[in-house]
């Protein structure tokens, strides 16, 4: 299988939506439900899911184990099998599992606030760990002055800290930036210093460099902030910055929205999908960090998606799973990716040997690994 950068395909096996899957049973705890505000990350082996909600499953009985309509669940698709397993943990998973916030430091998924359904009626402030190796959920005992409970949110990571903006209770909106030394499990609240403040918002993204925070997008159940400005929280002076960005030249700046989603890749963020409340976007946005300029791409997503979760590799391969595809009606679990770099020799020829293997080559490990670099091999475990 060739390997081309900025074409978007469909990755793993084929999407299912709402529409597709009207007959599965929906008590098999073994399937991956359509879904959508669900959290991913990835590594350079796996994708991981975590939650997510779907209203279809507001009538299925809950069991001791299932807190439907959301989805007490922990996914892994392994890029080189293209391969679902549903994770076992130990522990207590949290069940705030809609529009949380997640991130992944080392083989560490830090999962933070969230909502369980209603929504905002029991939404969460609380820090909870899972090992990706050992598989066990750690509930973090934090001090000091954290968030409200709230959703939609983002969380960032610089350094030993850990940085939660913006967000919902379900019936306030705020920009607000909080502080988690990850050491000391010690909150702190950054105060705003500046006169200007960006208007406060949810499912908006954030991304950081040289010591700013800068936010895109994101709106309020009746608003949505656009890009021609973008918001920049700059952290040791506790001060925001309005920065005016530079359009592409040919398709101005990307048209407002939230619910999207953010990659960041060296100098660059990527931004792509999400809605205006009318319209499903399926494109795809660069901003440059050093000259604030935004770049349209000239792919799109296959399915235009919002409330959707992307990563991105170290290798520069954004995955994008999930999200509703039809406003307010229908959700699907597909899995797209693009390159948005070239990929290095090395990963084109590992991309070529796993698509030549049969499932019962590719566990022959031990075989495998007289022949490759043990770190393509361990890829597959």
């Amino acid at each position: 299988m060739a390997v081309r950068g900025l074409i978007v395909e469909k990755f793993g096996s084929p999407e299912q939506d709402d529409e597709a899957t009207e007959n599965i049973d929906r008590n098999n705890l073994d399937f991956l439900f359509p879904r959508s505000g669900h959290r991913v990350v990835v590594d350079d082996s796996n994708l991981y899911v975590l939650g997510g909600y779907n209203p279809k499953f507001l009538n299925v009985p809950n069991t001791e184990d299932t807190y439907y309509p959301l989805f007490k669940e922990l996914w892994k698709f392994n890029f080189a099998r293209r391969e679902w397993t549903k994770l076992e943990t130990d522990g207590n998973m949290p069940i705030e599992l809609a529009s949380h916030a997640v991130l992944r430091a080392g083989r560490n998924l830090l999962c933070f606030g969230g909502t369980g359904v209603p929504f905002g009626s029991n939404s969460s402030n609380q820090l909870n760990i899972c090992n990706l190796d050992t598989l066990k959920w750690r509930h973090m005992k934090c001090s000091g002055e954290s968030p409200q409970k709230k959703y939609g949110h983002t969380v960032t990571k610089i350094g030993k800290h850990m940085y939660v903006c913006g967000g919902t209770s379900g019936y306030t909106y705020d920009l607000h930036i909080h502080r988690l030394d990850l050491q000391s499990l010690t909150w702190e609240e950054l105060p705003a210093l500046s006169d200007f403040v960006p208007e406060s918002r949810y499912r908006h993204e954030v991304a950081s460099h040289d010591n700013h925070l800068f936010v895109f997008g994101g709106g309020t159940a009746s608003s949505t902030f656009g890009f021609e400005y973008v918001p920049a929280f700059h952290i040791p002076t506790c001060k925001w910055e309005n920065i005016k960005s530079i359009p592409d030249p040919k398709h101005g700046f990307p048209p407002l929205r939230k619910c999207h989603s953010c990659v960041k890749f060296k100098q660059d963020v990527y931004i792509c999908g999400g809605f205006d409340t009318q319209t499903i976007f399926g494109d795809i946005w660069k901003f440059s960090l050093q000259t604030y300029t935004w770049t349209k791409l000239p792919s799109s997503l296959q399915v235009p998606v919002y409330f959707h979760s992307a990563d991105i590799t170290q290798e520069g391969c954004m995955y994008v799973f999930g999200g509703v595809s039809k406003i307010d009606k229908v959700r699907t679990n597909c899995l797209q990716r693009i390159w948005l770099t070239t990929p290095s020799l090395q990963e084109i020829c590992w991309e070529r040997i796993v698509s030549c293997l049969d499932s019962d080559s590719l566990t022959r490990t031990s075989f495998l690994s007289s022949h490759l670099p043990l770190h393509f091999v361990e890829r597959l475990s």
